[in-house]
Order: C-alpha cells, then sequence, then structure tokens
C-alpha cells in the first residue's frame, strides 16, 4: 500500500451466528443502489440548517400491511404481544435498505474489550438528531422533527406520536419532564444525567426547558443555541446515558416517588446498558447480561419504530451477542479466525492489516475497503503552551526555569523547528509499515468542515504546513532562537542552560506500539537532526499522565488527534477547556474567566488568563463568535479563520501521519453494511450513523 495516499481499507469481523429465520415478506429481493465502492463524493455547498427535513424520508402507500419478524408474530398469536401496526408508532420511519429487502433472524456475534462495550452501544443506540450516514450533517433520528426561532435562542424538538418504549409504554414528554425535573434538577442525584455547559446559559445556570405538550420540548436561553442540540447526536454518553430515562420505570426507584428507595437505588436502575430490565427505545436492547460481567445480550426491541421500504418492521437481526474480550492480540487472533460477524474497534491497528487479509478467506469474511481511522495526526505531539514547574522533569524545578522552558515552547520558531525536523516518511516506514499519509496535524480530513471545494483547499493548505522535512531550515530557527550547541552537541536553552526534552507517552490511539515505536523514532531523529536531546516518558497507566497534561507540566505528549465536528468538541481548535494544547487558558476559559475565585495555594486554579492578541486570546473569541453564527456554512468559515490562526501562529500539535485505514471487517454473508466510515473519533458514532437496524444475514 502506497503511502501519502488516502486509501480506505476497512476490516469487518467475522461472526459466529445463530441460524437465520424466514425473510421478510417479499415477492422478490428488491435491490436499493449498492453500497458504493468508493467513499460518498464530498457535497458542493455546505448543508443549511433546516427544521428537520435534511434527507428526504419516503413513505409507504395507505394500504401497505405491516409485518413483523417470525418470533413476534408468534408472540401476537399467543397473545403475549399487541399486533405490529399497535406496536408502530403513528408514522413509522421509513428506512431505505442498501442491497436487498432482508431476511429475519439470526444473533450478530461480536466483542469488546471493556465492561459497558461502548463500541456496540455506538450502533445500538438512536438519538433525536443524528448524523448521515456520509457523515456529511445531521438529521432527524428519534425525534420528528426539531427548528430553532429566528433568533436562536428557542429550540423546539417535536416526538414521534405513538413512539413506545420497549415494554409497550408511551414515549412523550413525560419522560422528558422526569428527566429534567426529577434528575437534572435534583442535585442530590449524582447519576447519569447530564448538566454540560451546552444546557447552560450565559452565566452558567441551566437552560429552561417546556413541555407544551406531549410530544412538543422546548429549550430556551439567554444565548443563541445553533449549536447546542447537535450534542445529543455524539455518541452514546450525549443522550442515551444522560437523557434516555423511562419515567415509568425509574420513577419506582426514585426517593420522591418510593420512600423506601434511595438515591443509590436509582443510579443502579438508571444504567441501561448494564440493566437487563430497563425499557430502551432502540432497535435491540440489553435483555441478558452474565453473573460475572463478560456475556452481553441485546435482543430485538418488538415497539422499534423503523420499518423497510416495503412494510417490514426492523430490525431484521433477532440480537447481538457481545463477549469481553480485554487482551487485544486475543482478539485480533479471534477476528483473524473469523469468531465475529461485525468487527468495529476490535481488531487491532493498520498494522494488523496484511495478517487479517491474508486470513480473510479461510476466515469467511470480508474488508470494508472505505473505513478510516479519520486521524487528523496519528501519532501526533501536543506542545504545552503554559508550562509551569510542579511536573519533575528538572533537578531544578523552579518558576524561573520553568518560565524559560515556557518561553521556548511558545516561540513559533522553535516548533516550527521541531515539525521540519522529521522525516515523516521514514517514520511511517518505522512505525506503519508504510501505511497513511504524511502531513501536520488536522482534525479528520473526512470532517464536514472540508466537505466544499472551498474546504477542501483550507485542509490542504492546514496539512501541508510544515510539514516538509527541512533539517537546514529547523536548525536556522534554532540559531536564530539561541539555542547553541554544547561540548556534547546538544543544543542548550537560550539561557545557556543544558535542555533535555521530555516527552509524554502512552497508548492515545489504541496502541501503546505505535507510541513507543514512534517516539523512539522521534527522539532519534531530534537527536541527530537539530541536535535536541530528547527524554520519552512512558507513563502508560500512571495516574500522573493526565495530571501532567491537565496541570500544565508537560512538554510535549504524544496523542491521537481526529474530528468531524468541531464544534461539538472544540478542544481540537479552540482552547475552552482543561487539556491538550492550552490547559491552563482553557481552564481559566471553563473556569468562569474573572469570575473564578483561586484556591489559596494553588496559583493556577483558575487557569492562566491568554494575553490580548495571543494565539489562545484569538482561538477563543473565535469560539464565541461560532456559538453567536446562524448557519452552518457560516460557521464552517469560523472554523476555516481558527485555523488561519493555527498556521500563523503554530504549529500547536507536531503531527507525524494520519488517515490511516482500520482493519474492520465483517462475514461475507453480512449485507446492508454500507463501505464508509470514520471510526477513529467516536462522536459520529460509525457505524450506528448509518442504521444497523437494516443489516441482514444472508444465510
Amino acid at each position: 500500500m502506497r503511502k501519502g495516499k488516502l486509501i480506505s481499507l476497512v476490516t469487518g469481523m467475522a461472526f459466529m451466528l445463530a441460524a437465520c429465520g424466514a425473510p421478510a415478506e417479499q415477492p422478490a429481493p428488491t435491490t436499493a443502489p449498492a453500497a458504493p465502492t468508493q467513499p460518498p463524493a464530498a457535497p458542493t455547498a455546505a448543508i443549511q440548517v433546516v427544521e428537520a427535513t435534511a434527507t428526504p424520508v419516503p413513505t409507504l402507500p395507505p394500504t401497505t400491511k405491516f409485518k413483523e419478524a417470525p418470533d413476534l408474530a408468534k408472540l401476537v398469536a399467543e397473545g403475549k404481544l399487541p399486533p405490529v401496526d399497535q406496536r408502530l408508532p403513528e408514522k413509522p420511519v421509513v428506512t431505505p435498505v442498501r442491497e436487498a429487502i432482508g431476511k429475519y433472524g439470526g444473533t450478530i456475534q461480536t466483542a469488546s474489550w471493556w465492561p459497558g462495550v461502548g463500541n456496540v452501544l455506538l450502533y445500538i443506540s438512536e438519538p433525536p438528531i443524528k448524523w448521515k450516514a456520509d457523515l456529511t450533517g445531521y438529521e432527524p433520528g428519534l425525534a420528528e422533527s426539531y427548528e430553532w426561532s429566528e433568533d436562536g435562542k428557542t429550540f423546539t424538538l417535536k416526538l414521534r406520536k405513538g413512539l413506545k418504549w420497549s415494554d409497550g409504554q408511551p414515549y412523550t414528554t413525560a419522560d422528558w419532564k422526569f428527566w429534567w425535573e426529577d434528575m437534572v434538577l435534583d442535585e442530590n442525584y449524582k447519576g447519569t444525567v447530564s448538566r454540560p455547559a451546552w444546557l447552560r446559559k450565559s452565566d452558567g445556570s441551566l437552560i429552561d426547558m417546556e413541555f407544551p405538550d406531549d410530544y412538543t420540548v422546548v429549550w430556551k436561553s439567554d444565548q443563541p443555541m445553533w449549536i447546542n442540540p447537535f450534542y445529543m447526536a455524539q455518541g452514546f454518553w450525549e443522550f442515551a446515558n444522560p437523557m434516555m430515562k423511562p419515567a415509568h420505570y425509574l420513577k419506582q426507584f426514585h426517593p420522591k416517588y418510593a420512600s423506601d428507595k434511595t438515591y443509590d437505588d436509582l443510579q443502579k436502575a438508571d444504567q441501561w446498558w448494564l440493566n437487563p430490565e430497563f425499557p430502551c427505545l432502540f432497535a435491540w436492547c440489553l435483555t441478558e447480561l452474565s453473573q460475572d460481567g463478560q456475556n452481553y445480550k441485546f435482543t430485538r426491541n418488538p415497539y422499534y419504530w423503523r420499518v423497510d421500504e416495503q412494510g417490514n418492521q426492523l430490525p431484521y437481526i433477532d440480537a447481538i451477542a457481545v463477549e469481553i474480550v480485554q487482551d487485544e492480540q486475543v482478539r485480533i487472533l479471534n477476528c483473524a479466525q473469523g469468531r465475529y460477524d461485525t468487527a468495529f474497534r476490535i481488531c487491532g491497528s493498520p498494522n494488523e492489516i496484511p495478517l487479517l487479509r491474508e486470513k480473510a478467506e479461510a476466515g469467511n469474511y470480508r474488508f470494508l475497503e472505505n473505513y478510516m481511522n479519520g486521524a487528523g495526526a496519528w501519532p501526533g505531539y501536543m506542545v504545552n503552551q503554559y508550562y509551569v514547574e510542579g511536573g519533575k522533569n528538572y533537578p531544578d524545578d523552579t518558576p524561573e526555569m520553568a518560565a524559560e522552558i515556557r518561553a521556548l515552547l511558545r516561540d513559533k520558531r522553535f516548533r516550527q523547528a521541531l515539525s521540519h525536523g522529521l522525516d515523516r516518511e521514514r517514520m511511517i516506514d518505522v512505525v506503519w509499515g508504510g501505511i497513511g499519509e504524511a502531513k501536520g496535524a488536522t482534525i479528520s480530513p473526512q470532517s464536514w468542515h472540508f466537505a466544499s471545494p472551498e474546504g477542501q483547499e483550507v485542509y490542504k493548505k492546514w496539512a501541508s504546513a510544515y510539514a516538509n522535512f527541512d533539517p537546514d531550515k529547523a536548525n536556522a530557527l534554532l540559531d536564530e532562537i539561541g539555542m547553541k550547541k554544547g561540548a556534547d552537541g546538544f543544543r542548550t536553552l537560550p539561557s545557556g542552560k543544558p535542555f533535555e526534552l521530555v516527552l509524554d507517552i502512552s497508548d492515545w490511539g489504541g496502541s501503546l506500539k505505535v507510541q513507543v515505536d514512534a517516539a523512539a523514532e522521534a527522539k532519534a531523529q531530534w537527536e541527530a537532526n537539530l541536535g535536541i536531546k530528547v527524554k520519552v516518558n512512558n507513563l502508560q497507566g500512571q495516574p500522573e499522565l493526565d495530571t501532567r497534561t491537565n496541570e500544565g507540566q508537560y512538554m510535549l505528549r504524544g496523542a491521537h488527534i481526529s474530528e468531524i465536528d468541531i464544534w461539538t468538541y472544540p478542544d481540537w481548535i479552540f482552547p475552552i477547556v482543561n487539556r491538550y494544547m492550552f490547559p491552563l487558558e482553557g481552564r481559566w476559559y471553563a473556569s468562569g474567566k474573572d469570575q473564578c475565585k483561586p484556591v489559596e495555594g494553588q496559583p493556577y486554579s483558575c487557569g492562566v488568563k491568554p494575553e490580548d492578541g495571543s494565539p489562545a486570546a484569538k482561538l477563543q473569541a473565535l469560539y464565541e463568535k461560532g456559538l453567536r453564527t446562524k448557519t452552518i456554512e457560516d460557521r464552517h468559515k469560523v472554523v476555516w479563520e481558527a485555523i488561519d490562526v493555527i498556521i500563523e501562529e503554530g504549529p500547536f500539535v507536531i503531527g507525524v501521519a494520519g488517515d490511516q485505514p482500520m482493519p474492520i471487517i465483517v462475514k461475507n454473508y453480512m449485507r446492508n453494511i454500507l463501505d464508509y466510515g470514520v471510526v477513529g473519533p467516536w462522536a459520529p458514532a460509525t457505524p450506528g450513523n448509518q442504521i444497523p437496524a437494516t443489516w441482514w444475514m444472508d444465510k
């Protein structure tokens, strides 16, 4: 595979599956357009905010007779379940299939590496607003529609009439009201409820939420909320975990309604991914969890609200069985042996692609060829922009020493020298076996901010900035700074004091080996090419890793950088939280700016206010400009403005490589799976954005 070329290699996991049942009623398989062999073309214009009709939704003839899975039909015949047309909402969501109308039956066998099975929850959960399948914008999901007021300070969400929980109880604004009034506003409850910044007014207090009827939820704030509702689309942790609250079920555990219960009882019950009794709204709900927590089973929801184009209630597949396999090498071996039916995020890194290809025929699986990691940098090296004492990087770890190192790290000439001092092509050969694109650090190339032709030019400019290997230029910049070489051949600080650049690493990105190998090569190159002495600080599993980052005590840290929508995860561009390249400037912003009261004896408890005209100040101002910007197209332009600042003042992350293909594999009999996705950033919930309820097993 040629490095420097954007290639999508996705490996699908092979799954041991249960026998499939009868086909969904069909005269003959009706074939939809096949999955693309290449990723969907980027749109020529940015997406505009619309009320709720971003994608035309097909409808069924009024005479359509709904059909259902054989196991559900049996329960209906036995009087244990209402007829299918009584279980569906008034207007079921008609969902086109990619290849053909499916057959009912089968159990997907897959795996996860930790209790909580987040990689599977990504494609089970369906929020009110979801990502489009091609990641070019948002569209209604669980909600029927949504809209903003002219000034953006009021957001109205419409629920689907007749929607039901998996136990058959109605899903209405009563559930939202319970979540808001009895959980969010109840400060005694510390469980899985959402009280994030995106549900707050300008003064930090929570927005107002009203419920004028059974199907309408109204958000009100004193500032525009053009971006806020899109947070619900970002992975299961933004809607499913904190906001999906069945009032009829949870009230029996809430001390307000059940005097014999405690908030601990409520918190234990309030975990849909661990509690088989918890009613859900998705295609499959958790129904079995082994006593040792090593096996999960999610079973078809008989009240699921989507149907295919012939009126067959989805999902086609009966269940999803998940085993916990913590050892990555064991998971990779299982993938190679064809143990799993679908494998997203569990077959290792791009380095496993050759082995998995070799075993594909014997394992009866195929690769999804157009799934990328979406890394803007993997690895990348964040450069701390407000280095302070306390990290014990030097014996003389004094404020004075820290100030000199801080000045060096904040000098863009130093950062540019580090970037020009790396031979990225060699690093890709060493770390990735030639897989990946040599580039400077960006966010994901597939981000919707770059979908237009103008956006593509912005991306190319950013990716190429300071990314060429030019040791002569790098050394000239270091000479200009005043970093002289000592008798040992290593450069000193401008003051003449010895200097050692400390590089913190961990398994960020999902592979410790990648970070270890890359750091060793970066150390060798910076020492040989630039005369900068480097210490690699492997902090895998150590609690001080994040402390050093968040407290501003690190110099460089290895990272994996990716994101599709920077407005719902601003951190990689806008310093508004306490982490990454601007941890202390971000803490100042997140702590209420000048409203924060410092803790005595902790000089950085409120962070550090950015100096006027500094990169952090410019980027924070652009973030606030974006929050006030009404249209999606104009918000993309604000992102481009911020990227201009990063190019002019940066780099703040030294990128090495990016956009690696990922090993995503599926069994040869799996159907209707879109061959396009980005699995580095979790927020778009890939592959959940493509409606896995339409997948089926052709066997």
